[in-house]
């Protein structure tokens, strides 16, 4: 009997680490009802938004860094668009994936490798050449510095660097055009 109620006790196990980090005061909790006091629909949509990321992460430290995502959301600017972008990269990086992004400094400059390689598939790496070598490196993305500032090292400090906190801030990601066909045949 006890291993049907294992997801029920393993949700309000995620939910009890998430609200325990995302809001260390009943103050915190009238902030977050703040954000939406005009708009009861929407704070109800961004709940249960909330309950299907938590449901689906599987791991704590995955937890942990959703809360600090979200306690982030509570008292910086970030937008709400932004922060569910970010959501859901960390929901589709591994623990091993979000380590390696913590352990990386800002201005990381690294060869391919296999987990680059992956986090170059998601959208947190992109490519830079080095001038007069012609030389390809990796470097971490907007995307992957938003990650680090407002989730995975939002306690650490930014050293003079501005939040990223809105999709207007980010620089596009360095993606390859296509060559026309005609192009390629000369």
């Amino acid at each position: 009997e006890l291993v049907f109620h294992m997801p029920t006790v393993l949700f309000w196990d995620k939910m009890k680490r998430f609200l325990m980090g995302t809001f260390h005061d009943y103050q915190d909790q009238i902030k977050m009802a703040q954000k939406f006091n005009k708009d009861n629909k929407t704070y109800t949509v961004f709940v249960k938004r909330q309950i299907h990321l938590i449901t689906n992460l599987d791991d704590d430290m995955k937890i942990d860094y959703f809360a600090a995502l979200t306690r982030c959301l509570l008292i910086t600017d970030l937008n709400e668009s932004l922060y569910f972008k970010l959501c859901k990269f960390l929901s589709i990086c591994t623990p091993d994936e979000l380590m390696f992004l913590k352990t990386c400094k800002y201005d990381f400059k690294g060869e391919n490798n296999a987990i680059i390689s992956a986090l170059f598939q998601y959208g947190l790496f992109t490519q830079i050449e080095e001038e007069g070598t012609g030389k390809t490196f990796y470097v971490l993305s907007d995307f992957a510095k938003a990650l680090k500032q407002n989730c995975i090292n939002f306690n650490d400090e930014l050293h003079e660097k501005a939040r990223l906190v809105s999709y207007e801030q980010l620089a596009p990601l360095n993606i390859a055009e296509s060559i026309p066909t005609a192009d390629i045949d000369k």
